[in-house]
């Protein structure tokens, strides 16, 4: 990790990426320090933006979300922070990235159904610069898990 971080700090973000909702209290006692260390190195840890968010992670099929798909986007260099903006800007998309390679986004949604594939797919083709979209379905959700490792 970058420097400033202590064996405490990666700690905290090993306990709280395996669940967030810990108590303070809970990770003071299996790290031997004051309650108070702890309430001061999370608030740090988001204030430098370490912990952008703590959330819960919900299974997409449990709320209705049946389809969930790769989107891969080819766009015209001119054109790719426009395009970045706005696929990044569709709430289907959780997950948006710049590559390199063939494709210059590729991004993951979850959808309810293929209707609303299709019109994901139609509103990111009618963004200026867009190429080619191609779509891959994913058949099976096999691991969703956002936590990284901390070294």
């Amino acid at each position: 990790m970058r420097a400033g971080f202590d064996e405490a700090d990666k700690e905290i973000l090993r306990m709280m990426q395996a669940d967030a909702r810990i108590p303070y209290a809970e990770m003071a006692k299996r790290l031997n320090l004051p309650e108070s260390t702890i309430r001061y190195r999370v608030k740090r840890l988001v204030a430098t933006k370490v912990i952008r968010k703590v959330m819960a992670l919900v299974d997409p099929r449990k709320i209705g979300l049946d389809v969930s798909a790769v989107v891969m986007v080819k766009v015209d260099p001119n054109y790719i922070t426009e395009a970045l903006k706005g696929v990044a800007s569709f709430k289907e998309a959780q997950h948006v990235f710049q590559t390199t390679g063939e494709y210059d986004i590729i991004c993951v949604i979850h959808v309810c159904d293929m209707k609303a594939l299709n019109e994901f797919k139609q509103r990111v083709k009618m963004l200026e610069g867009v190429k080619d979209v191609v779509v891959w379905v994913i058949t099976e959700l096999i691991k969703i898990d956002p936590t990284l490792p901390i070294y």
